[in-house]
């Protein structure tokens, strides 16, 4: 890393600012053979223009900021030229950067070079892009919180554990005379205690992808049960006709919202009537590959018509679903057999609704918020496949020295914690292989 890359760090188009960001040995050189004024100390701001280095003719005016290694994002020298966002000026501009020596950064490296020269580690930056895409409040939050070491904290913690328990089983068996062994049953409660907290971490990986890349809630129904005025309810504005014409829903109807923090796509699907109709087959397919896909389905049924078979036939293929039975139209008079739909949705809460008159929908939305987010999401911290994978593998760690236990090999137990603490130390980033580096810091744009 003895080269000094630069990016615009800043989206492509047009704004207000536009920001080049050069790191590397010969950053403050470089920039100083395209900017007017004098840069003498870091940590400071100076004002100028960028000026073509060959034809001394100024471009732009400009803010330059002068960060010294090791203080500074990528733990370089780092120079940051800040100034109008077009397009043309800041490729131009760049242009000269790179004339003058530097090479264009790849994907994510300046977020690379900082965990590389300790600034942050792997969990740490990984979260930058986290950050960066965070779709709501939560997520931001969420992100935010891996960012500044929360989540880190607790992997030190966790890692503190194993090696106290390690280092009893290795002292008792480098020196039997010196160190009372640990008894098997002291092992065997420290073992439970740790897969607890595991089992913790991956159950939160679920509610940790939902905040960050939103659930997928479908509306399902037979046809004229109010899916479409839910939907629209929901959305706090008309997306979907509504009419009292049954099928007029013929495809999947969607649309993303912020619900209380949580994306999620709403999704309002045709019913399931056989007319032997092309379009309505197609809408059918369509309807129960979205419920396959969905995190969660809102069944809805008509309170002023009697069950159908149509409606069996719901209750059939989203069993096992995530789900919420929703009576609605409470607001005419009910001649849906309450008794038969508690005696098909054992032990499953029936909402009972009127979307038109706007009644029972804030209990609702409530209720859908608690199935999106089973577990309080101030506690989640696992949101990608790879840590959730790594965490499965520290978990068989624990199971395997579990039933070595009883066995009294203590050498073959010290081995699996060997293991854990090694997967501890890939999710932080201390033993990673550059594959991996890589491959997380691909998810970046040029300039981050």
């Amino acid at each position: 890393m003895n080269d000094t890359i630069a990016a615009i760090s800043t989206p492509r188009g047009f704004g207000g600012i536009g920001v080049i960001r050069i790191s590397g040995n010969d950053a403050l050189s470089i920039a100083q053979n395209i900017f007017s004024a004098k840069i003498k100390e870091p940590n400071a701001v100076y004002t100028g223009y960028i000026l073509n280095p060959e034809t001394k003719e100024g471009i732009d005016s400009c803010i330059a900021l002068f960060f010294k290694s090791p203080h500074s994002y990528t733990g370089e020298d780092v120079v940051e030229l800040q100034m109008h966002g077009g397009i043309k000026n800041l490729e131009l501009v760049l242009g000269f950067v790179l004339a003058k020596g530097a090479r264009l950064a790849e994907k994510g490296e300046f977020t690379k070079r900082a965990f590389i020269n300790g600034k942050m580690d792997l969990l740490e930056a990984a979260s930058v892009i986290e950050l960066i895409e965070a779709k709501t409040d939560k997520a931001l939050k969420l992100a935010s919180k891996k960012l500044f070491g929360v989540f880190s904290e607790k992997i030190v913690n966790l890692k503190g554990k194993v090696l106290e328990l390690l280092s009893h089983i290795e002292g008792a068996i480098d020196f039997p005379f010196d160190v009372e062994p640990v008894s098997g049953n002291e092992m065997r409660v420290s073992i439970m205690e740790l897969m607890e907290e595991i089992q913790q971490y991956l159950s939160s990986y679920k509610t940790g992808k939902i905040v960050e890349n939103g659930a997928k809630v479908v509306i399902a129904g037979k046809p004229n049960v109010g899916k479409s005025t839910l939907l629209n309810v929901l959305l706090k504005f008309d997306r979907a006709i509504v009419s009292e014409i049954p099928g007029t829903t013929r495809d999947t109807v969607e649309e993303m919202i912020d619900f209380f923090g949580v994306p999620v796509r709403l999704i309002d699907t045709a019913g399931l009537t056989d007319t032997g109709d092309k379009i309505e087959l197609m809408g059918k397919e369509k309807t129960i590959r979205a419920i396959d896909e969905s995190n969660l389905v809102l069944f809805i049924f008509d309170a002023s018509e009697e069950l159908s078979s149509e409606d069996q036939y719901l209750a059939e293929i989203t069993k096992g679903k995530n789900r919420i039975i929703v009576l609605n139209k409470t607001d005419l008079p009910v001649k849906v057999d309450i008794g038969k739909l508690a005696e098909i949705f054992d032990g499953e809460e029936i909402m009972e609704i009127s979307a038109l008159k706007r009644q029972g929908i804030e209990e609702l939305e409530h209720k859908i918020l608690e199935h999106i987010l089973p577990i309080d999401f101030e506690s989640v911290y696992i949101t990608t496949e790879r840590e959730k994978e790594i965490f499965e593998r520290i978990l068989l760690h624990l199971k395997g020295s579990l039933t070595l236990i009883d066995k009294g090999n203590d050498e073959l137990i010290a081995e699996e914690l060997r293991g854990l603490v090694s997967e501890l130390g890939s999710l932080t980033g201390e033993e990673v292989s550059e594959d991996i580096i890589n491959t997380i810091f691909s998810r970046f744009c040029i300039g981050k």
